[in-house]
């Protein structure tokens, strides 16, 4: 059995103009607390099977004893819930937040369904009615109220694993829930998040008809690598990723699970082999990798000297202001013919593009004017994309990090919630709405999804 997580939609959405696989949830601040000798480790382990009114799982529950197993070897003080209804999660959850203090190590671990409503994650308890979307989301658990939760309790490190990429859970209702995949997120400070495959993917339970083992194959990989003693968290999950992922293409299937990492230092599953000094922590403060890199970010970030982004990205080939810097780099270098490049008009009439009245002062309607970026998991790990839109009706497109795809740039028309461009390598068009100054929702030849604005 294959599994999927699918996404909520309504028909009047809209989405990206390239493959959508790329959602955020923005703007969390998580405060980490002071490291404290009575910091503990806690993990709230969730597994749901018996759905009452959606398409009943096999194995979500076996994944998540093995988890909690696992959990509680590694030094986690773990509590196990199963077949939880929605005010069964709601309780566990609230629980377990007054569980978790600040400075403590938290995990959060769910195995069942989920879907993605209006860009929003939401896990199913197993007496949900999917009446309609917004019951679903109603009656359902936001994986945002977690992470806020633990934000909230000023947690040091929280990891949260969603292993919520099955089939769709309401399967035949005839409501427009095909579409696969949770929304992918932006991790708050402090945090890493971990789905078990990637957008538009399914979680493989079994490798075959011959594969007798009771967990699927991404917990399976997890719990076995989360034993290996002295590898940080971050390692251990880029592990279980590359492995996955090649155990999937041993099928010719296709599953990246997906991780969104703002950690801060390092976190190990198991510590042994790091020394006495590595287990307790000194008194006087040691400026991290981190702190240097966002040191460094901070001095240049206002600068008008390319040399200085040129610097950085040179020091920090893999630093987390990359596009930032790239993008900064980008309008520095810019040749001042560009801003004077006239649009090229585009045929009302040509297909694909829609029709576009363009406003008198613009041939682009100001609320999508500026630099929109997204993340994009691909195989090789996740990339950024950046969509330059200016005023002038002209537009660039490019992308950093693993797995880029080449730029290009052509014109843009955008009125009225529909677009255009056109450009030597890439004629695209379709419908968008503006839902806020800070996210461009469009429709496309590639898909849906959104552009959140950047730097």
């Amino acid at each position: 059995m294959r599994r999927s997580a699918r996404r909520v939609e309504w028909g009047r959405r809209a989405g990206t103009p390239w493959r959508a696989a790329a959602l955020w949830a923005w703007g969390l601040a998580l405060a980490a607390g002071p490291f404290s000798a009575d910091a503990k480790r806690v993990a709230l382990v969730i597994g749901n099977d018996s759905y009452q009114n959606a398409q009943v799982l096999s194995n979500a529950r076996s994944d998540a004893k093995a988890m909690a197993k696992a959990l509680e070897t590694s030094g986690f003080s773990v509590t196990l819930k199963q077949d939880l209804t929605l005010k069964a999660m709601k309780e566990a959850l609230r629980a377990f937040k007054a569980e978790v203090a600040g400075g403590d190590e938290a995990l959060f671990y769910f195995s069942g369904h989920g879907v993605q409503f209006e860009g929003s994650n939401y896990l199913i308890p197993v007496d949900v009615v999917a009446q309609s979307e917004e019951q679903v989301a109603d009656d359902s658990v936001g994986l945002q109220r977690v992470l806020d939760d633990l934000r909230d309790q000023k947690a040091r490190f929280t990891l949260a694993i969603i292993d919520a990429c099955r089939e769709n859970p309401f399967k035949g209702a005839g409501r427009g829930l095909s579409r696969r995949g949770l929304a992918p997120v932006t991790a708050a400070t402090g945090q890493m998040v971990l789905y078990s495959a990637g957008a538009g993917q399914e979680a493989l339970d079994r490798l075959g008809p011959h594969d007798t083992d009771p967990n699927g194959v991404f917990t399976r990989v997890f719990i076995r690598e989360i034993k290996k003693p002295g590898v940080p968290a971050d390692q251990i999950l880029k592990n279980v990723r590359d492995q996955v992922v090649q155990m999937a293409k041993s099928i010719n299937h296709e599953q990246v699970p997906a991780l969104y990492d703002q950690s801060i230092g390092e976190f190990y599953f198991n510590s042994k082999g790091l020394g006495a000094a590595a287990a307790q922590p000194d008194s006087r403060h040691v400026e991290t990798a981190e702190e240097r890199e966002q040191s460094y970010w901070d001095r240049i970030k206002d600068s008008n000297d390319p040399a200085d982004f040129n610097d950085y990205k040179k020091q920090y080939p893999v630093g987390p202001h990359l596009g930032e810097a790239a993008l900064l780099l980008r309008k520095l270098n810019r040749p001042p013919e560009l801003a004077s490049v006239k649009p090229q008009a585009v045929p009302a009439a040509a297909p694909p593009a829609p029709q576009v009245t363009a406003q008198a002062h613009s041939p682009v309607d100001a609320s999508v004017q500026g630099t929109w970026m997204q993340l994009v998991p691909n195989p090789h790990g996740v990339s950024t994309w950046y969509w330059e839109i200016r005023a002038n009706g002209t537009y660039a497109f490019w992308s950093t990090g693993p797995g880029a795809v080449a730029p290009h740039t052509g014109t843009l028309l955008a009125a009225e919630g529909k677009w255009a461009t056109n450009s030597p390598s890439w004629v695209d068009g379709g419908t968008y709405q503006v839902p806020n100054a800070n996210t461009l929702v469009a429709n496309g030849r590639l898909g849906t999804g959104y552009w959140h604005r950047g730097p």
